[in-house]
């Protein structure tokens, strides 16, 4: 979000692993209710400006309502129509919530030219209604020369409500910035020469908008205990683990030499399963850092992978997910409580199946299914996979499974945040293909972790649903995960369920 201009703030130097251990806490409460992407920042500016200027609008009409239509002189409903279309397009054509890439922002952008703005979408709306003769008292103004009509009273209180809303606004975030809270969280994998400079340039030049919250190197020996006070942790696997349970890092930063490349490829490799920018930090990074944490940023600083969703997309679809799946699981409550009643009464056991399976970022969490085999027979490892006539699968299991219906209790995942509607189908723990496991496969299998999993994808209305029992339809359907992942939208995914409707009708390898 904005990074509004402070005085460079100097973190203490010396930060141990308790330190960095409480940082996982605090950042994980503060990040998610402080948005920084662009879009969302904008978009929530907007709704706010809006607000208070409805508000505005609102409460004059209420207090000068009680003395009739003498303290309008224009038509109210339509100046009132105006007023907001003129709000609207006033700010959108002067980019008021196009704050992407603005590291600093200053009083005048941030308070008085909104306030000048609204000052100016209604003055001209007044002028537009008074000119098209709109008058509440037909065509002539009922009040006398000096005094001020409704319409006076919005153009003065809008101006200063906006002024007002915006100023506070600049302290919360002038206040945020120098807590931390607006920074760039960045994670350091090198702590030799190329790492040293780094973490100097950015505590020196960067240190009200960036922040190094962990710098690790797998090379224990040649590495130094601490750079500039932050301690080195350990190698990839103890960077991987940090990121998962750390939230609020935003980037993870390559500080290796490029001659290192077989090195690099591997940590690249390791990477790639996390839902996480990555960049390499060139070996001249101590020349100048200018734009390198910049969004849309250009060397010296080189982006090799992005995370899949800004927060901005994150909310729209996490909107999108719980909103849908909340209504189906409405409208399809008595075919659930039909089909929980048949289950019970076709054979003993639960009505539930709980399988463990790996989630956003390699986090284990259990997907909900009807339960469609016996009880004894379950294989929670998924080491034999479904086929054809399978005689672990019940009477009634094989009618839900033909028809999908075993999967609707992962609408509950999906309100508990674990799943999506649309992504990468999650895969059991244990799960083999001819003896071996996924990873051991398909190298990139890990990939598929960057999202959460969704009850339908990209590969299953592609025709690649049903059992994974040959090492090239697995990779197949790698191939397709990575696909929807790199390629994601919003209209990717309602393309998705409108295939999928078309697949529940005509069921493909569904056994």
């Amino acid at each position: 979000m904005l990074q509004m201009r402070t005085a460079a703030r100097m973190r203490p130097h010396a930060v141990d692993s308790s330190e960095l251990s409480s940082f996982r806490t605090q950042t994980s409460v503060r990040k998610h209710y402080l948005p920084r992407d662009p879009r969302l920042g904008g978009l929530l500016l907007a709704l706010c400006d809006l607000a208070v200027f409805a508000a505005v609008i609102a409460l004059i009409a209420m207090l000068l309502a009680p003395g009739g239509a003498e303290r309008f002189s224009t038509s109210w409903p339509h100046f009132t129509l105006t007023s907001v279309l003129a709000f609207i397009v006033a700010h959108s054509l002067a980019s008021s919530y196009d704050i992407a890439g603005a590291v600093h922002t200053s009083l005048f952008d941030f308070v008085i030219k909104p306030a000048i703005l609204t000052c100016t979408a209604v003055t001209f709306s007044y002028m537009i209604e008074v000119w098209l003769g709109r008058s509440a008292v037909e065509g002539e103004f009922a009040l006398s020369i000096g005094e001020l009509s409704a319409e006076h009273y919005v153009i003065v209180f809008a101006t200063l409500a906006m002024a007002g809303e915006r100023l506070l606004g600049y302290g919360l975030l002038n206040r945020w910035q120098a807590a931390g809270h607006l920074s760039t969280n960045v994670v350091v994998f090198g702590a030799e020469t190329i790492g040293q400079r780094l973490v100097k340039v950015v505590r020196e030049e960067y240190a009200d908008s960036v922040e190094v919250v962990g710098i690790f190197d797998d090379r224990t020996q040649r590495a130094p205990d601490h750079v500039h006070g932050i301690a080195v942790e350990g190698g990839i696997d103890a960077l991987i683990e940090f990121v998962k349970s750390t939230p609020a890092v935003d980037k993870v930063l390559i500080a290796l030499p490029m001659s290192a490349e077989s090195r690099i490829l591997q940590l690249l490799t390791k990477l790639r399963s996390l839902a996480v920018d990555v960049a390499l930090v060139p070996d001249f990074v101590g020349m100048r850092l200018e734009r390198q944490f910049a969004r849309a940023g250009q060397p010296p600083l080189l982006s090799v992978l992005r995370r899949p969703q800004s927060e901005f997309d994150w909310l729209v679809k996490r909107s999108f997910d719980f909103t849908t799946s909340l209504v189906l699981l409405i409208a399809l409550s008595p075919l659930l409580a039909l089909t929980a009643l048949a289950i019970r009464l076709d054979s003993p056991g639960p009505i539930l199946f709980r399988q463990p399976r790996l989630g956003l970022n390699n986090k284990e969490f259990n997907v909900l299914k009807f339960r469609s085999m016996y009880v004894e027979k379950a294989d929670l490892e998924a080491r034999e996979q479904t086929k054809r006539d399978d005689a672990r699968v019940t009477r009634v299991g094989t009618w839900l499974r033909r028809l999908s219906i075993d999967e609707l209790p992962q609408l509950f995942n999906v309100l508990a945040g674990d799943m999506s509607l649309v992504g990468p189908r999650p895969h059991a723990l244990g799960m083999q293909v001819k003896d071996r496991l996924c990873d051991e496969i398909v190298r990139e299998y890990a990939v598929r972790h960057r999202m959460r999993p969704g009850i339908t994808g990209w590969a299953q209305v592609r025709g690649l649903r049903g059992a994974v029992d040959e090492p090239a339809l697995l990779e197949a359907r790698v191939n397709h995960d990575i696909y929807y992942i790199d390629n994601w939208s919003f209209f990717f995914d309602l393309r998705i369920l409108m295939m999928t409707v078309i697949e529940l009708i005509r069921p493909r390898n569904a056994f």
